[in-house]
């Protein structure tokens, strides 16, 4: 049995025209009623219709782009030849014409092909080569397209690696143009909440450099605006403050928009907040890790009280109840009363203190109480040096503020461990480890499509009757 399989189309002058696409040919069928087409009859019929659309497309190409856009006189064509393009069906062979320079001197492209199409693939490979290629290794991401585009056959790491980083840097031009304009925002928000955080990062093995670098990434919070995640390495060429204040610009920050930097509250992180975003700031000190730093102590005080002495239960209940004491007093009052948790966190410690000088004078074993104590003293100093980023944790949590960091935690999980660190035991140079960032991050919020050539979606806007009366 044979098909024979064409297409027909309406060009623009209203002209119908048929073209043969191939002919498939399976003698051992009968009749249609015996079997289909197979698997590879379908991806040839594919690969030929794409070839008959593009061929088409071209030809129609050709006679528009071939006058001087100076001048308009018709290019002598220099020669013929056909260009190689990668495409997800396959590989196709388009016809690409080379035009002589024009008499007048006008800037033209000599290959118009060669403008059409500068990786020799089409944005839909790319951008699926990109996808795979910052989710997992590149070796794994390379053996994933050939499993699943077997027509082409031509991935390897160092192809997907180079169209991965290619991308990245075309964000990172990007971004360095942004940083030199400053742009003003057309329509700052008036009140945005950023999250930030930091993850180490193993380093090439090197003689001037350290073991690992540090990495600053965040999660921007804008009232009628998509979230948006940013990174960057910190040391790797004294921008890395600029590039976190170019995101808060393209987020929609302002000159008069109200910041609120959540932190867990590391000097390192309270000092960037300080120093890197300037401004109307106001530093919040995470709960999370404050309630976190709390039950750690509660931990070592169980196990530093001596259950077999006769009084065990009422000295539990006492350090038990002072111990909430003082997480309810911060979280009331953690802002507007400092002397209500400051009163309570030292009565934690003079018990603590009084309890460890009982059982040094008893002679027993005193390295539960200190551990407890040690646990005690790196609470206070948490909070004495975060005293300014307290703030009222239950009012702000009943009005629907953000208190916690626990979307950062995830975005550390998302950007950095699970593509650069736990789940892939890798070693990173900076500059390589900020291009794969960039594409991380783009792909993580939504705006991958756009740097790899694929067409971005129309936002229709429909006018409101005011409108419509004032047109008409």
């Amino acid at each position: 049995m044979k098909w024979t399989v064409k297409l027909e189309r309406i060009d623009e002058a209203g002209n119908f025209h048929s073209a043969t696409v191939g002919h498939i040919e399976r003698p051992e069928l009968r009749s249609e009623s015996d079997l289909g087409l197979t698997h590879d009859d379908g991806k040839f019929l594919i690969r030929r219709v794409q070839a008959e659309i593009a061929q088409d497309q071209v030809r129609a190409l050709i006679p528009k782009i071939r006058p001087c856009p100076c001048c308009g006189r018709l290019r002598s064509i220099k020669e013929h030849r056909r260009r190689r393009i990668d495409t997800v069906f396959g590989h196709l062979r388009i016809h690409a014409p080379r035009f002589e320079a024009c008499a007048c001197g006008g800037s033209a492209a000599p290959s118009p092909m060669a403008v059409l199409f500068p990786y020799r693939s089409t944005p839909e490979l790319r951008y699926l080569q990109t996808k795979l290629g910052c989710k997992f290794s590149y070796q794994q991401a390379a053996d994933i397209l050939n499993e699943f585009l077997p027509d082409l056959s031509c991935f390897n790491h160092a192809t997907t690696r180079n169209r991965v980083l290619a991308i990245g840097k075309v964000i990172e031009a990007e971004t360095r143009a942004e940083i030199s304009e400053k742009p003003s925002v057309e329509k700052p928000v008036e009140r945005m909440i950023v999250g930030i955080d930091g993850a180490f990062v193993k380093a090439t093995r090197s003689k001037n450099q350290r073991r690992n670098f540090e990495i600053v990434l965040g999660r921007i919070e804008a009232c009628g605006r998509q979230d948006k995640i940013f990174a960057a390495v910190r040391d790797l060429d004294g921008l890395a403050r600029e590039r976190v204040r170019s995101a808060l610009r393209s987020a929609g920050r302002g000159p008069a928009t109200d910041l609120t930097v959540l932190s867990d509250g590391e000097d390192a992180m309270r000092l960037m907040a300080g120093q890197w975003l300037n401004g109307r700031v106001e530093h919040r000190l995470d709960w999370f890790h404050l309630r976190r730093r709390i039950q750690w102590l509660g931990r070592s005080i169980y196990w530093a009280v001596n259950y077999d002495e006769p009084a065990f239960k009422e000295r539990l209940a006492r350090y038990r109840r002072n111990l909430r004491s003082v997480r309810w007093n911060v979280w009331h009052y953690g802002k507007s009363r400092h002397a209500r948790w400051i009163i309570a966190l030292s009565r934690l410690g003079a018990q603590l203190l009084s309890h460890r000088n009982e059982i040094d004078s008893a002679g027993g074993d005193v390295s539960k109480i200190e551990a407890a104590y040690k646990r005690f003293n790196e609470l206070e100093g948490y909070l004495y040096s975060n005293i300014r980023s307290l703030t009222d944790y239950g009012r702000a949590w009943r009005q629907g503020e953000r208190i916690a960091t626990a979307n950062i935690e995830s975005t550390v999980n998302q950007l950095v461990n699970q593509r650069m660190c736990k789940k892939r035991q890798m070693r990173w140079s900076r500059l390589g480890a900020q291009l794969m960032l960039h594409v991380r991050t783009a792909h993580l919020n939504g705006i991958l499509e756009r740097y790899c050539g694929m067409p971005q979606p129309v936002e229709w806007t429909w006018p409101n009757d005011k409108a419509i009366r004032q047109a008409a």
